[in-house]
């Protein structure tokens, strides 16, 4: 479609045909359409080919690869016409999947085939359209400093306004008035008439189109009171001026903007403070990195890298990406993701996190992630969703703000009347501009997002992943705590205690320490437990369940070969069943008791009483079975963390009523209960997990098994053992392997929302007395201006008071 130049150029306001804006430059295109800008008229072009959509949604659905995502920061967007064209045009861009861009937020979050185009094209295009983007990591458009520099440029107009103003005022309460006089005073009389047009302009034009734009909808907002009463005020200082009597208010209608402004000023520092949780992380991540090449090392770009690729860190060098360690042994401090100061030592074959630190190793990193898809890069695209998810409270606190505003304007309407018909239409005008300042719920719409998203970021620093706002809400209610026994109250990794096989002497593991040791074959294992133990390994070796990986692990210490399953099964809360290449397809089924019995499989006296030797000696017993009836246990120990104890006496302090859902076998759950104070529910299926979390519950596992019980209750919070966060069903992850996280998570939820309380006590407060006081008549507009920006700095200065509340290693 061919579009036409500007229109001509009408000084009327006219408005936009697609948004509602008004415009004193129109733009159209040859059907006469009237538009307030190209964005506009783009999308009026675009719905115009509405029809041919279809066909291209097809094709860009067409993704011949793993398709990923990456969040773009956006500047130059006006209104949310320019946030649909830039999501239609990136929509139709050849890779594109999906795109959606948020006005509010300023940001585009793209779904995209890397084998098709890349975030750097995405940039291009969004470029071509006319607006500035960037990578969370990278320096956008500084649109703070520039709105920084506005505001102090109208700063110095209000300032000449208000002493000039002062001037005037004085020299007609202190009877200086005199003919000879009068010529300098209109003349300083246009001068503020000249020097308020910048303030409007600079500061006060987008609030003024905004609002203007909400009442012509007949929506209006925060925007339309102040619309308002700055039109009120400048018009009525027009017409005085225009007349030769009555009352200038210029300085009135710029310090209104001015101070606006300013409380939009603090806004913005509260909100860089709430994001910097986010930020925080991609901006640890290097921009390059050193690669190890057959030619030698070569210095490259961190977002050239791909998995697979061989990283080299040396000492005070942060890790560019994840990867697993090839060579080099050395201290990590990983406190940027895990909030944990203690460094961590890594040796080969452990895993690294891209933004974490060589304290004094040089390593050798093989790459498994790069950019948004490392730990860091998840956990911030976590944080960022988390804070775009509005809670039921700040929904709460838009819907009050939404119903301040045309209550506001009635009550403005009911002032004017009744002073009008009192002292005549100045006054009125006066004091109904002083009750729609006043009762701008401006406060009202910081009380509740601030707090939250400042507690996000709190919690975040202390290595605590928060999915919404909302959990804290619902940490705040909570009245009872259930735990996952194996792995959150108890230590990881395992250790296999004993290898029994029957017809055949128990086989018992010696040594201590962290890890299994090895069984010389001809003292420990021997050939049929040597079979037995390899059925089982090659099973588990497919199981991402605590148990699964300490006998993997003794297995391979033991130095069993083990075989990849044909197929392999999950059945929640009770076991595991696979087909091995063996004889014609081993079935092999693993897990409970409970499990083998349900699949019809024989357990002989031997096996039983064996079974009850290992629960008396406090061991998880693994029953394995094929053919038709149980062929070996494996009992594997744990042991109580150490700050698992103290934690528990923490929340039973605060209140809350603990419990523990297991799988484990009655007799094992007593000892459990015996060894922890608290009651232990055992024997439990997943289904059976769920009835227990009735009522305003939390749930504590690992986020993967325990995933049911996670979701049915209350909040869920998770024990990450180095999975994967965004596979976890848990509200809440836990990124460091420490109990003590949960009672100071609970701390910060209840101090949460005791400052939501206060910020929406303060505000509903505020606008009751100043509604009063305004509409008595009592109060000047400029003071009405100067209490809404005080409120609004309040309910900031208390929210932003989260920023210091202690990290949990600070306590």
């Amino acid at each position: 479609m061919t579009l036409a130049t500007t229109a001509s150029s009408s000084r009327s306001l006219v408005t936009c045909s697609v948004c509602g804006l008004t415009t004193l430059h129109p733009l159209t295109n040859q059907r006469g359409d009237v538009f307030c800008c190209p964005s506009c008229r783009e999308v009026a072009a675009l719905l115009a080919e509405a029809p041919q959509k279809a066909s291209e949604t097809a094709t860009r659905s067409e993704v011949r690869g793993e398709a990923q995502n990456v969040t773009l920061g956006l500047s130059g967007m006006w209104c949310s016409s320019c946030a649909w064209l830039v999501g239609e045009q990136l929509k139709r861009t050849k890779g594109v999947v999906d795109a959606e861009v948020s006005f509010i937020q300023g940001q585009a979050n793209i779904t995209y085939d890397p084998k098709i185009t890349n975030y750097q094209s995405l940039k291009k295009r969004i470029r071509s359209l006319g607006y500035k983007a960037a990578l969370p990591n990278e320096k956008p458009y500084d649109e703070e400093e520039t709105f920084f520099t506005r505001l102090l440029i109208g700063g110095v107009m209000v300032l000449h306004d208000m002493i000039v103003g002062a001037g005037i005022y004085a020299r007609e309460i202190m009877g200086w008035a005199t003919p000879e006089s009068q010529p300098l005073v209109d003349f300083f009389q246009v001068m503020m008439l000249v020097t308020s047009l910048p303030v409007l302009i600079l500061l006060g034009l987008p609030i003024l189109r905004a609002g203007l734009a909400s009442l012509l909808r007949g929506q209006p907002n925060i925007h339309t009171l102040i619309t308002i009463g700055t039109f009120s005020a400048f018009g009525l200082s027009i017409r005085n001026l225009i007349v030769g009597h009555g009352g200038l208010y210029f300085d009135t209608a710029t310090m209104l903007i001015f101070l606006v402004s300013i409380g939009r000023w603090l806004e913005m520092q509260a909100h860089k403070s709430s994001n910097q949780a986010v930020t925080r992380l991609l901006e640890q991540i290097p921009d390059e990195a050193t690669v190890v090449t057959p030619e030698g090392d070569k210095v490259v770009r961190v977002s050239d890298l791909r998995a697979g690729q061989r990283v080299r860190v040396r000492p005070g060098e942060k890790f560019p990406v994840d990867g697993l360690i090839a060579s080099g042994e050395g201290d990590v401090d990983k406190s940027l993701l895990t909030g944990e100061p203690r460094p961590v030592t890594h040796r080969p074959g452990d895993a690294v996190q891209a933004g974490t630190l060589s304290l004094d190793g040089s390593f050798e990193v093989i790459a498994t992630a790069v950019g948004d898809s490392t730990t860091a890069g998840q956990i911030s695209r976590l944080l960022h969703q988390a804070l775009w998810n509005r809670s039921p409270l700040e929904r709460l606190a838009d819907k009050l703000s939404a119903w301040m505003t045309p209550i506001a304007l009635s009550l403005a309407a009911i002032a004017f009347l009744f002073w009008n018909h009192q002292a005549g239409v100045e006054e009125g005008l006066l004091v109904a501009l002083s009750v729609l300042l006043i009762a701008c719920p401006c406060a009202l719409g910081l009380a509740t997002p601030l707090t939250l998203w400042l507690s996000l970021g709190r919690a975040a620093e202390s290595g605590i992943l928060l999915r919404s706002t909302s959990a804290l809400e619902r940490l705040a209610k909570v009245e009872k705590v259930f735990f996952d026994k194996t792995g959150t109250l108890t230590k990881l990794p395992m250790r296999v205690r004993e290898v029994f096989v029957p017809s055949s002497p128990a086989l018992l593991p010696r040594g201590e320490g962290s890890q299994n040791p090895p069984l010389p074959w001809g003292e420990g294992l021997g050939v049929r437990e040597k079979a037995v133990l390899q059925i089982i390994g090659s099973v588990e070796n497919e199981s991402e369940h605590p148990l699964a990986k300490a006998i993997v692990e003794f297995a391979k210490a033991n130095r069993v070969e083990l075989i990849k399953p044909v197929s392999f099964k999950v059945i929640p809360g009770m076991g595991v069943t696979a087909e091995l290449p063996i004889t014609n397809q081993l079935h092999v089924v693993i897990g409970s008791e409970r499990l083998l019995t349900q699949q019809g499989f024989t357990i002989s006296n031997e096996i039983n009483q064996r079974a009850e030797t290992m629960r008396e000696a406090g061991q998880v017993v693994v029953f394995a079975g094929w053919d038709g009836q149980v062929q070996g246990l494996v009992g594997l120990g744990e042991t109580v963390r150490e700050e698992a104890r103290d934690v528990l006496n923490q929340l039973r302090a605060r209140g809350l009523s603990l419990g523990v859902l297991t799988g484990d076998e009655a007799q094992a759950g007593r000892k459990w209960e015996q060894a922890l104070g608290i009651p232990v529910h055992a024997g439990l299926s997943p289904d059976g997990k769920m009835s227990h979390l009735v009522g305003h519950t939390a749930m504590i596992g690992d986020g993967i098994n325990d995933g049911p019980a996670l979701a049915a209750s209350t909040i869920g919070l998770a024990m990450n053992h180095g999975t994967d966060v965004a596979r976890t069903a848990a509200d809440v992850v836990l990124m460091r392997d420490d109990l003590r996280a949960i009672p100071w998570l609970f701390d910060l939820s209840k101090t949460a929302m005791r400052r939501v309380r206060e910020n929406l006590g303060w505000a509903f407060i505020y606008n009751i007395v100043g509604v009063g006081l305004a509409m008595a008549g009592v109060m000047q507009p400029v003071f009405a201006a100067l209490a809404m920006v005080m409120s609004s700095i309040f309910v900031t200065v208390n929210a932003t008071r989260m920023n210091r509340y202690p990290l949990l290693d600070e306590e």
